[in-house]
């Protein structure tokens, strides 16, 4: 059983009593998951809120604000107040994509929120759903290059990690996709296992269940390292399908102007909660990394990450249109 001692020791930090409280009046700490219940970060957040909750000694509740990919629940943290009390569980979509390829915002995502921690890295896989054939990425490449605007893919929604990272395998191959935007995983899931859409770029918390039920066939995982829970599915490097090496992270920001005190806190707070053995036995299985690691090297993180999408955003012409 998770104790504050115990996630304080595991962290290897000593705090004053009173000193894990969040300003603005003691209420309960909101972790906002942009997206619906079932997905990666929801899964993540939800692991995170009872070991938070015992370290900061208050609630801390999970408040899934789904659309637009993410920026709804991030616009209202942004437009929070700076106190501590709302989190958002974000992942690049929310942050650094939408700084490069979001125009018409009303706040400015690398402006507006401030890193609180890098929470995890999370693994990709491109899966196939029944009416896909192919054995492996690289076929399903060549069927696209042959059958322009044949083969559909299911994503969170425009601007999510899942769309950009697709956009860029249409670039690196010359393959051209028709996406098909969700407001989270669950409906998409379905569509994807009925055959109604073909094929999803997804973090192996999200398929896992339809991968272990054959619903769903890995055919190909998204970077240059096999993953321990598909040791049998050939990366995109292996395949010959260059571009597909960037990391996926969720971390915690809240807003701009939270005091630096109130941020450490509740970085020390997700750091224990994510180093205490029995989150640590959790994530394992659904391939996450823990990174945890503070908000000064999440900020740089930022910052090399929205530089990327920048970049890649320019090179490849990709637009939201």
């Amino acid at each position: 059983m998770l104790t504050r001692r115990s996630l304080l020791a595991t962290a290897g930090i000593t705090l004053p009593a009173g000193a894990l409280r969040a300003q603005g009046g003691g209420g309960p700490v909101r972790l906002v998951v942009p997206f619906a219940p079932g997905g990666s970060v929801d899964v993540l957040a939800r692991l995170l809120a009872p070991g938070m909750a015992q370290a900061l000694r208050q609630d801390v509740i999970v408040e899934n604000r789904t659309g637009a990919a993410g920026l709804i629940a991030a616009e209202a943290v942004a437009q929070s107040a700076p106190n501590g009390l709302s989190l958002l569980v974000a992942s690049g979509g929310q942050i650094t994509i939408a700084a490069a390829l979001q125009h018409n915002l009303s706040f400015s995502p690398m402006r507006d929120l401030a890193p609180v921690t890098h929470l995890v890295n999370v693994p990709y896989v491109f899966a196939a759903g029944p009416s896909l054939r192919q054995p492996t990425l690289r076929d399903v490449v060549a069927f696209a290059r042959a059958n322009p605007r044949r083969v559909t893919y299911a994503s969170p929604g425009n601007g999510s990690v899942t769309h950009l990272m697709m956009e860029l395998l249409a670039q690196q191959t010359g393959a051209t996709f028709v996406h098909v935007p969700y407001r989270g995983t669950g409906q998409a899931a379905t569509d994807l296992t009925a055959g109604r859409v073909d094929m999803t770029l997804s973090s192996i918390a999200s398929v896992k269940p339809q991968l272990d039920h054959g619903d769903l066939r890995p055919v190909a995982v998204a970077g240059d390292a096999r993953l321990p829970q598909l040791p049998g599915v050939s990366t995109t490097a292996e395949q010959g399908i260059p571009g597909m090496d960037a990391p996926v992270w969720i971390g915690l920001v809240a807003r701009a102007g939270t005091p630096e005190a109130v941020l450490a806190r509740l970085d020390a707070a997700a750091r224990a909660a994510l180093q205490a053995p029995e989150i640590v036995a959790r994530l394992a299985p659904l391939g996450m990394v823990s990174v945890a690691d503070g908000p000064a090297p999440f900020a740089r993180t930022l910052a090399e990450d929205a530089e990327r999408w920048a970049q890649a955003v320019r090179r490849g012409n990709i637009t939201l249109d």
